[in-house]
């Protein structure tokens, strides 16, 4: 049942589905070297634009900003609080001398051509940084966004389901947080479980219920998409949120991250 799509031609076929899958080979077409985890942290609690969680929030769709929380604590007593950090754009921390520089280039650029090349558009696509203490977890929920989520440092347990629809029907997908229950009565043959190390991605589809376990301080990217279409079609999923929300949730959501936007730039720097 875990699967890792290593080829374009694989993640053609499998991009459309509800059940998550690891990537490698010529799907990643970036790499970086990020600074340590610990100087990302000491950044992070210093940006006012950094959100925190603290606890562990599997069986809770509350999700209450309490960053101030974490502010001026020690190295130490963070490890000891439980704490989630969650950077909302790592581009504007991409300039010189800073803990971003050169990701732009480096990642998000090489990552949109890839796309773009292989017949995706997209409404909105844009990098956000994750950062987890030891010991916590997401909290049971569904993403708006089809993910591809970076694991940069540190080993995680990301959790789904092996029958994602048995479980939360698509009539479900505009369930609020607060009706994002975890199922009861689940058993192991159930779960689809994925341990993850150091430089290791997953496709997280779009309205995939899932929880996340970090028992060791652990550092990550997410690319979050919006309105991801191949050859101008959105996957199932998507296309359900559009018939039943009736306008595209994606419009005004980050429009300057648009593929129409990344091909405007492109081309006004040749």
């Amino acid at each position: 049942m875990r699967k890792t799509v290593a080829t374009t031609t694989e993640f053609l076929h499998t991009w459309d589905s509800r059940v998550n899958f690891l990537m490698a080979g010529e799907c990643v077409p970036f790499s970086f070297e990020f600074p340590s985890t610990e100087d990302i942290v000491e950044r992070l609690v210093a940006e006012e634009a950094t959100t925190g969680i603290s606890g562990q929030l599997r069986n809770t769709g509350d999700r209450e900003n309490a960053m101030e929380s974490f502010r001026g604590m020690s190295c130490d007593d963070l490890m000891a609080s439980s704490f989630q950090f969650r950077y909302p754009d790592v581009t504007t921390l991409d300039r010189p001398g800073d803990i971003f520089a050169g990701f732009t280039e480096q990642v998000l650029v090489p990552w949109k051509l890839y796309l773009l090349d292989h017949g995706f558009t997209w409404d909105r696509c844009y990098a956000l940084a994750r950062v987890s203490g030891p010991n916590t977890c997401t909290g049971y929920h569904m993403d708006r966004s089809n993910v591809l989520f970076w694991n940069v440092r540190g080993r995680k347990v990301f959790h789904g389901f092996r029958e994602p629809n048995r479980w939360v029907p698509l009539a479900r997908a505009n369930d609020g947080r607060e009706a994002q229950i975890m199922p009861e009565n689940l058993t192991e043959e159930d779960v689809l479980s994925y341990e993850v190390g150091d430089n290791t991605l997953l496709w997280n589809h779009l309205l995939t219920p899932h929880w996340v376990d970090a028992p060791e301080l652990t550092f990550g990217i997410n690319f979050s998409h919006g309105g991801l279409r191949h050859d101008g079609r959105l996957c199932r999923y998507e296309q359900h949120v559009y018939d039943t929300l009736g306008h595209n949730p994606n419009e005004k959501w980050h429009p300057e991250t648009s593929s129409a936007a990344f091909l405007e730039r492109l081309s006004a720097q040749e």
